[in-house]
C-alpha cells in the first residue's frame, strides 16, 4: 500500500512540470496549479522514504521539506482565486496564510543551528521508529504540531472559499465547458478537504497517542485506517487531473456577444468586456491575424486540429471564441476567409486564364462541386454568376 504514495508522488511530478512547461492561454492559474502539485509530490514523496523505511539512504531529504509542506495550501488558495475571481488580488490579511511557514522557519533555522549530532539523533529516531517520528521536538513546536497546524491552515482556507465557490457553481450551468469545470472544482476542493480532515485526525492520534478509529487495515508499521485513507486521498488528487484535461485550460467568464456572420470575417466592435481565462481577446485576434496573413486555412487538409496546433491554443477553445465573437463555427470561419479569398483572385481575373476547378484548389477545396456549393451559400452567387459582375 505504500507504492500509493510513490505513484501519488510520479503522477504529481509530471503533471507539475506540464503545467510549468504549457503552452497555455491562461498561463497564471496553470503555473499556480503546477506549483501546488509540485509541493505534493515532494510530500508524497518523503512520505514514501519514511514510510518505506528507505530514509536511511536519504537522510537529507528529511527536515528542510517542513518549509514548502506549510505553504501547500498557499497555491490552493490563489488557484482557487484565480479561477473564481478572474485575477490575482495580494492583500495584507493574506499574510495569514504564511504563519505555519513562519514557524518553521524559525524551527527549521534552530535545528541547523545546532551541534551536527543533534540532527543526527533526529534521523536516528525517526529511522528506527518511524511511527514515533512526529513527536520530535524541534523548539517552538513538535513535529505533529507543525503537521497539525499546516492541515488547520488548509481546512480554513477551504472554508473560505466555499462561498465563492457555490457562487460560481451557480453561474452559466447550462455551458458544456463551465459544467466541466464546475465538477473538477467540487471534486478537488472536495478530495482537498477529505485530505486536510484525514490529516488532522493523523495529529490529534499521534499527539495524544490514541486510536480514534480502530485499525480495520494495516499498512507498514503505522497502520490505521486513517492512514491508508489519507494514502488514498493524496493518490487521488494526484491522479484526478486525468479526467478533467480540458479544465487546465481555463473558462472565460465575460464574454463579448457574438456579431452577425459574414462572409468577409470583421473585427467585432470594442467592448468594455473583455474574454478572460485564457481567451485574452488581443492575444487570440493577434493569433488568428497572424494565420490569416499565412493563408494557412489555404491548405486542403486545415482543419480545426491543425488550427490549435498552429495557434498554441486547444480546440475547444477556438472553437469557443469563434463562435462568441464571431457567431461562426470553426468550419465557417474558415470557409469565410476562403470565399474572401476566392472574390479577391475573381477580381484579379483569376478566372480569365483559369478554370474554377483551379479556382477551388487554389482555395483549398478538393472538388468544384464544394467550392461552387459554398461560394454560392456564402455569397448568394455562383463563382461565374460573380465574375460577370467584374465586367
Amino acid at each position: 500500500m505504500i507504492l500509493i504514495l510513490l505513484i501519488a508522488a510520479i503522477f504529481g511530478f509530471v503533471l507539475s512540470t506540464t503545467l510549468f512547461l504549457k503552452r497555455s492561454t491562461n498561463t497564471l492559474a496553470t503555473r499556480i496549479l503546477g506549483g501546488f502539485y509540485f509541493l505534493l509530490s515532494l510530500y508524497a514523496l518523503q512520505a514514501y522514504i519514511i514510510d518505506g523505511g528507505y530514509l536511511e539512504h536519504f537522510t537529507w531529504f528529511f527536515l528542510w521539506p517542513l518549509l514548502p509542506y506549510h505553504l501547500i495550501f498557499v497555491p490552493i488558495y490563489y488557484y482557487f482565486q484565480v479561477i473564481l475571481t478572474d485575477r490575482l488580488n495580494f492583500k495584507i490579511t493574506d499574510l495569514i496564510l504564511f504563519i505555519p511557514f513562519l514557524l518553521g522557519v524559525i524551527d527549521v533555522s534552530y535545528v541547523y543551528l545546532q551541534p551536527v549530532s543533534f540532527y543526527n539523533d533526529i534521523i536516528s529516531h525517526t529511522i528506527s521508529s518511524p511511527e514515533r517520528r512526529l513527536e520530535v521536538d524541534y523548539w517552538l513546536l513538535t513535529l505533529d504540531q507543525h503537521l497539525l497546524i499546516r492541515h488547520v491552515w488548509q481546512l480554513g482556507v477551504l472554508v473560505v472559499l466555499l462561498p465563492q465557490l457555490i457562487t460560481f457553481i451557480k453561474k452559466d450551468k447550462n455551458d458544456e465547458l463551465k459544467s466541466i469545470l464546475n465538477k473538477w472544482l467540487v471534486t478537488f476542493w472536495s478530495i482537498l478537504m477529505i485530505m486536510a480532515l484525514l490529516a488532522i485526525l493523523y495529529a490529534l492520534e499521534k499527539m495524544f497517542e490514541e486510536n480514534l478509529f480502530h485499525s480495520l487495515l494495516v499498512i507498514g508499521k503505522n497502520g490505521g485506517i486513517i492512514t491508508f485513507f489519507l494514502y488514498i486521498a493524496l493518490f487521488l488528487i494526484g491522479v484526478i487531473p486525468i479526467y478533467f484535461p480540458t479544465i487546465l485550460y481555463g473558462y472565460p467568464q465575460k464574454v463579448i456577444p457574438a456579431s452577425s456572420p459574414e462572409v468577409a470575417v470583421k473585427e467585432p466592435k470594442e467592448q468594455d468586456d473583455e474574454l478572460k481565462f485564457g481567451l485574452d481577446e488581443q492575444e487570440v485576434k493577434s493569433k488568428l491575424m497572424g494565420l490569416k496573413d499565412r493563408k494557412l486555412y489555404l491548405n486542403q487538409n486545415f482543419n480545426l486540429t491543425e488550427c490549435a496546433r498552429e495557434l498554441e491554443m486547444p480546440s475547444h477553445h477556438i472553437s469557443y471564441f469563434l463562435k462568441k465573437q464571431y457567431g461562426l463555427s470553426f468550419a465557417s470561419y474558415k470557409n469565410s476567409l476562403r470565399m474572401e479569398h476566392a472574390k479577391q483572385l475573381i477580381e484579379n481575373g483569376y478566372l480569365e486564364s483559369n478554370t474554377i476547378e483551379a479556382l477551388a484548389s487554389e482555395c483549398g477545396f478538393t472538388s468544384r462541386t464544394s467550392f461552387s456549393k459554398t461560394f454560392k451559400t456564402l455569397v448568394e452567387v455562383s463563382p461565374s454568376e460573380y465574375a460577370a459582375t467584374m465586367n
